[in-house]
């Protein structure tokens, strides 16, 4: 079956890179939707290894998975415990939110600066912090979320900025308790002035990937692999795969099928001969469901190292193409 290797000298590399920008010491990693497709537990062991401190994730089976490391404080952005936790925080997401938090749980108040997709609203924070007294809630963590950090223009970010940082004001005038505060993922903190600020959340740049100069910096993490299943020699004017015209052999070639098809979140071709694998190699017809096949008779294809080329195949982003790798998908670090 195919396989996915985890590089952790290049992990390290991009952690040492934003450890540069913000400190160590305030990186939150995330591991939410199976580490976009790296694998939580797996990047959960290289994260506690180079000594993170911080990291988020989608959901409690996320959270519970990673338990054993003992994070000094794991953020859960979608999903709300049945019983309070030391280290696992609830994101608040809306004011109904509140009611359905168990007493003396720690909590971290999520502002909509603009997104207008999760989050309270400024005019809401008082009606927030009478909802957080009255349930004996502890506010750990103010935080918001950019919209547009991976663009150029500056200045929605600079404008939610400013929104957030009245909004902790406006808190803080509020609450007795300190609380930490933060507002850039990956791309976002290149926008602020991250001395501002208790905890930078890396997401996909933690993985090797940025829209920014900055990229230059970074190497990507995964790799996904392939097992030849079989050989065929083929003779001109034969079709490979689904579909009579899909691909229709040039010449005599020597095919092999591989272990790898969109069941596996190896993207399905809707057009032909827009996809190659690692070794430039184009894919013959269309990805089948478990399998896909190339010319040559290789044991073992690097299916890519570089999300970046395939998404610009799929016209779509390196998120995808990462986070769409099944998880039965065997990951190993190397």
């Amino acid at each position: 079956m195919g396989y996915i290797n985890l590089h952790k000298k290049s992990f390290f590399n991009n952690l040492d890179y934003f450890s540069t920008i913000c400190t160590k010491e305030k990186l939150a990693i995330a591991l939410k939707d199976n580490a976009y497709g790296h694998g939580t537990y797996e990047i959960a062991s290289m994260c506690k290894e180079y000594g993170i401190q911080h990291v988020f994730v989608k959901n409690m089976r996320e959270a519970k998975l990673i338990e054993e490391f003992l994070f000094d404080t794991i953020l859960v952005l979608y999903d709300i415990p049945k019983i309070k936790y030391d280290n696992i925080i609830t994101s608040i997401n809306s004011i109904e939110d509140l009611s359905k938090v168990p007493k003396g749980s720690k909590i971290e108040l999520k502002i909509d600066t603009g997104m207008n997709r999760n989050g309270i609203l400024h005019s809401q924070i008082d009606l927030a912090v009478e909802s957080i007294l009255r349930n004996d809630l502890i506010l750990f963590g103010v935080f918001t979320h950019f919209c547009c950090a991976d663009e150029d223009d500056n200045s929605i970010t600079n404008q939610q900025e400013k929104k957030f940082e009245n909004s902790v004001a406006k808190i803080k005038s509020l609450i007795k308790n300190d609380f930490r505060i933060h507002c850039a993922n990956s791309h976002g903190v290149f926008k602020v002035d991250m001395k501002k600020y208790d905890l930078a959340r890396i997401g996909i740049g933690a993985y090797g990937y940025l829209d920014f100069e900055q990229t230059k910096h970074l190497a990507p993490v995964l790799s996904l692999y392939a097992k030849k299943i079989t050989t065929k020699k083929i003779k001109k004017d034969q079709h490979v795969g689904y579909g009579s015209d899909a691909f229709i052999a040039s010449k005599n070639m020597i095919v092999s099928n591989y272990d790898i098809g969109y069941a596996d979140g190896f993207l399905r071709l809707s057009e032909i001969k827009k996809a190659k694998v690692s070794n430039e190699k184009e894919i013959l017809g269309r990805v089948s469901m478990d399998s896909f096949s190339i010319e040559g008779d290789d044991k073992i294809v690097c299916v890519f190292n570089n999300a970046n080329k395939l998404a610009k195949a799929h016209n779509t982003i390196n998120y995808e193409i990462l986070a769409s790798l099944s998880p039965f998908l065997k990951r190993t670090i190397i």
